[in-house]
């Protein structure tokens, strides 16, 4: 949710956090006063989960923002669980109920401010989209409400109920699910409002009020059976729970935009009472129709320009239309926003002349990576969808030969045997699905698999595990049904019943130090250890690396719940495990969630280990080394296969290392030397331990060479205080402030134009040199710069940007004189 300031435009608040799915937490509000140079966070109190003044409620992902033209420090929000005003500008924020239906949601879906009324009126949509097991059937105060916005105080909301299904807002569920507002730009009294159906999660239609909500009626031919691709098909999304942005044309309120699953326009007649056409612009799931590939599937946000353009985000990014079939131009070249699951990176990965990378994306498919690629774009692999954990042969895989894997929903693998380039066949997905395709085991959405790297034969890597709720194991690849095998029973608490979870693993690793042991976490708090999955003669350390190294799966291999009634270890959400690089006996655990969740057991990161008799969970303890992490979700965790010592941890809140694991208490840093404030999904060190890899679930993937004893070292300050002054037609001067000690120097990048942002470096100062001349530059011309600290192997993050413009150069001709 964004809201921009209408009477100053650089005034902008973004709400965050994923209201749609709510797979992402919020943040609070973040605001800023300067056109998005810098931000400030806002509402922490309120809009995080467990925050002291929402202490019940975990998920307050915003998702609507409005802000009051009368009065622009009146702003309100809207979140997946209330309504909020605030009436200083974000500086606080106070809740209010707008229906008093006992138990029923008060999810907000849209939000409207009217102007033309003094004071104004604000316009809300509680839409729940669907009973849950979860949160239960709670849609009854599903509708519309009317308020007008006082000085102070709650404001007193009204039901706006005429002409909508009976029932609506009465306090029990009918049709009416998920609801999206939007207004006419001429009138302000006509208002439509596109609405989800509760049971079917199709559209149940779109309604139009004339008269500012006092009466409703649902515009013929807006039923879901009216949306058609270009066969005149009906689509039948059954999406609109996630699915659905909603906007009216700035310069004619007869034509509606209606995002989905496709994007559709729809021509409204001029009495306001039915849908004279409905044109499908995208067909995304229509490949010999028009639009097809055009847009990205998935629609979720809208923003309506003039001359009939608006903006479409989506799943893809960012998108504009102009209204007419396949009439798309992206606008997401150069932003690194992919949300990665899981992945992989290639064998020596720091020092090889060939380098790969390939992971799975939030509704991308996978991509691989390739060093070789000039123009060093991800390139997709597989089938499309969504995207998951990946691997590759690193011993034999090319973009031409070797096993690549890749993943759809639920653990549908699929092969190649011909490298990265395909084709890709679900002939490797095992017995955890019927041979018709239908889902045996309990799996989770992101299935977790893994390929043996280290454990291989002087060829090829064949050992892999993927998990369900049990263990399945391969010792050939995985290429073949036949070749998987259940080697464990079901792992979880199993309680699928009264759990809130889904009874799933949720990561599968294997020990570096051993080719027949793995741990897996579960989303129910178990973490669960085996050292006998694989067996075989030369299925040992010592024919590693040969042509006899061979393993077979252990279908009666022995299992440790380590849990052990999660007296120590929270029973959270297991996100991540992972090994002591030399001893198979020491396992850690990265758990998700909040400590508000267990408050009994505190904690986010821990180790259990065992010295002997470790096939009895008696035989194992569980130190909490959490120390001085944050209490955010810990996503994954990794130990530097160089220095045992030495972890990585992944989490909601970037990324952390120790270089003492040992130590009392274990001191952790934070690092961000380039790498995003961002969630850190899924850690991964290549075969030949010279490179650890983050795949971010929003940045992108990240790559650095593994550290030495000494860590990472602290992170270069930033310069600070950036001056520009323009000092002649051709010349602008820096000046900053040096905040670093252990700099090589200083990089000066610079763009062209007001407002510019594709920065190029032009220049370099040495050591505490913290001024810099550029020379040579066109008069009358805006520049704008920033600076950054080095030290060779590193760099800071940027400076503020600073701008000047040089002056226009005037040639003075002397005038000819009279004698």
């Amino acid at each position: 949710a964004i809201a921009i300031d209408p009477g100053n435009p650089q005034v902008i608040y973004a709400g965050t956090g994923d209201a749609d799915a709510g797979d992402q937490f919020s943040s609070g509000v973040m605001k800023t006063t300067d056109g998005g140079a810098t931000w400030v966070q806002l509402g922490a109190n309120v809009f995080t989960p467990f925050a002291a003044g929402t202490p019940a409620e975990i998920d307050q992902s915003i998702s609507a923002i409005v802000i009051d033209p009368r009065n622009t420090s009146t702003v309100a929000a809207g979140t997946r669980y209330g309504f909020y005003l605030s009436r200083d500008g974000g500086s606080s924020w106070a809740r209010y109920s707008i229906h008093d239906q006992p138990g029923q949601s008060q999810r907000v879906s849209a939000l409207l401010i009217d102007s033309s009324s003094n004071p104004s009126t604000i316009y809300a949509a509680v839409g729940f989209p669907y009973a849950s097991q979860r949160e239960g059937d709670i849609g009854g105060g599903n509708g519309v409400y009317k308020a007008s916005i006082p000085a102070s105080g709650a404001p007193s909301f009204a039901l706006l109920n005429s002409g909508w299904p009976d029932g609506t807002g009465g306090g029990s569920a009918n049709n009416v699910g998920r609801i999206r507002l939007a207004r006419s730009a001429q009138n302000p009294q006509i208002i439509y409002a596109q609405v989800g159906d509760y049971f079917s999660f199709n559209a149940l239609g779109t309604w139009v009020t004339t008269n500012g909500g006092a009466s409703w009626a649902q515009l013929a031919g807006s039923q879901d059976s009216a949306y058609h691709d270009c066969f005149n098909m009906a689509t039948s999304e059954g999406q609109d729970w996630y699915d659905l942005a909603f906007g009216v044309d700035a310069s004619n309120d007869h034509v509606l935009y209606v995002g989905r699953t496709s994007m559709y326009k729809l021509q409204v007649n001029s009495a306001y009472t039915g849908i004279t056409s409905i044109t499908n612009l995208a067909n995304v799931y229509s490949q010999t129709c028009g639009g097809y590939g055009a847009i990205h599937p998935d629609q979720h946000a809208l923003a309506m320009l003039g001359g009939g353009q608006f903006l479409v985000g989506n799943d893809g990014g960012v998108y504009l239309g102009n209204g007419a079939v396949g009439g798309f131009t992206q606008l997401n070249r150069g932003l690194n926003i992919s949300q990665f699951y899981a992945g992989q990176i290639g064998a020596n990965f720091a020092t090889s002349s060939t380098q790969f990378a390939f992971g799975g994306m939030q509704d991308n498919g996978s991509a691989s990576w390739d060093a070789a690629n000039s123009t060093a774009q991800w390139q997709a692999r597989g089938n499309g969808g969504d995207g998951f954990f990946t691997a590759f042969d690193p011993l034999s895989s090319t973009k031409t030969q070797g096993r690549w894997y890749t993943e759809y929903t639920y653990g549908a693998l699929s092969c190649s045997s011909t490298g990265a380039q395909g084709p890709f066949f679900s002939t490797c997905t095992g017995g955890w699905y019927s041979s018709f395709g239908f889902q045996i085991d309990r799996s989770d959405w992101s299935t977790p698999f893994v390929l043996d790297q280290l454990h291989c034969s002087n060829t090829t890597c064949n050992n892999i595990i993927l998990g369900t709720n049990r263990l399945w194991a391969s010792g050939s690849g995985g290429i073949s049904r036949a070749s998987w095998v259940p080697v464990s029973p079901d792992l979880t608490k199993g309680d699928v019943f009264n759990d809130n979870a889904s009874n799933t693993i949720i990561d599968v690793r294997f020990a570096p130090s051993s080719p027949t042991s793995a741990a897996v976490g579960t989303d129910d708090g178990n973490v669960q250890w085996s050292n006998n999955i694989f067996g075989g003669a030369n299925c040992t350390a010592a024919a590693l690396d040969t042509a006899s190294f061979s393993c077979t799966p252990v279908m009666g291999a022995a299992w440790v719940n380590l849990a052990k009634g999660n007296t120590v270890l929270p029973n959270r959400a297991i996100q991540g495990v992972g090994f002591d690089p030399s001893d198979d006996r020491v396992v850690y655990a990265a758990v998700g969630g909040f400590n508000a969740n267990t408050p009994s057991t505190p904690g986010h990161l821990f180790r259990a280990s065992c010295s002997a008799n470790c096939a009895s969970a008696n035989s194992w303890a569980w130190a909490d080394k959490t120390a001085n992490l944050p209490d955010v979700p810990a996503d994954s965790v990794i130990a530097n296969p160089n220095n045992r010592k030495q972890v990585f941890v992944g989490t909601h809140f970037g990324f952390y290392y120790t270089n003492d694991i040992d130590a009392q208490p274990v001191v952790w840093q934070r690092y961000q030397n380039n790498l995003p404030n961002t969630v850190i999904k899924y850690l991964t060190i290549d075969r030949g331990a010279t490179t650890l890899a983050a795949f971010t679930y929003g940045r992108s993937v990240y790559t650095i060479k593994l550290p030495g004893a000494g860590g990472f070292g602290a992170a270069l300050p930033a310069p600070n205080s950036l001056a520009a002054q323009a000092v002649s037609a051709h010349q602008i001067d820096l000046q900053w402030s040096d905040q670093s000690d252990n700099e090589t120097g200083f990089l000066i990048e610079r763009c062209a134009g007001a407002g510019c942002n594709d920065f190029a470096q032009v220049g370099a100062t040495a050591a505490n040199i913290a001024s810099f001349s550029d020379a040579d530059l066109t008069a009358g011309t805006s520049y704008s710069y920033r600076v950054r600290a080095t030290n060779g192997s590193s760099a800071s993050v940027y400076s503020e940007v600073a701008s000047a413009t040089t002056s226009i150069f005037i040639a003075y001709i002397p005038l000819a004189t009279t004698p």
